[in-house]
């Protein structure tokens, strides 16, 4: 559910950031501490704001674009369905260095979903379509791909 491993989970209990129940070898945590758990920022912050770069012709980044349309009254769903696609670990698009899926606020039904792609290992058209079909079929029921635009660029500068 926290998407983290057994060993962190008893590094939490032992730190008392989650309560637990040990009933003979299985620890319990209420489901409503789970639900509540907010995970603390890793790392330290940063004290610079990143510099524009523009990447060499031997690493080009390259860009995919889908704005695509949620079914009426799947936006609910539609989270469920991605919180899955995260637990599954499937649908990573290899060759990718992001991945986004957003929301977008000037039209609630809209999703865009931005996929970045390392020239080096990008992987050629047909994979790609490949993994991208794939995605669209776990999403189906969520997503109306009827309405999807594509558009693809490459990254001028970055950073």
């Amino acid at each position: 559910m926290l998407g983290i491993s057994e060993r962190r989970i008893r590094l939490y209990i032992e730190m008392k950031r989650l309560p637990a129940v040990r009933a003979a070898d299985v620890l319990m945590i209420p489901a409503e501490h789970v639900q509540n758990f907010q995970r603390k920022i890793v790392g330290r912050p940063r004290k610079n704001t990143l510099a524009w770069r523009i990447s060499s012709n031997e690493n080009t980044q390259f860009i995919t674009f889908i704005s695509v349309q949620t079914k009426i009254h799947q936006k609910e769903q539609l989270m469920q369905q991605i919180e899955a696609v995260k637990r599954s670990g499937k649908h990573v698009f290899p060759g990718t260095v992001a991945r986004y899926i957003v929301s977008n606020e000037t039209m609630p039904r809209q999703v865009e979903i931005v996929l970045i792609w390392r020239s080096t290992v990008m992987p050629d058209e047909a994979e790609r379509e490949q993994a991208l079909e794939a995605f669209r079929q776990t999403l189906a029921d969520v997503f109306d791909w009827n309405t999807a635009q594509y558009n693809n660029g490459e990254v001028l500068m970055h950073t």
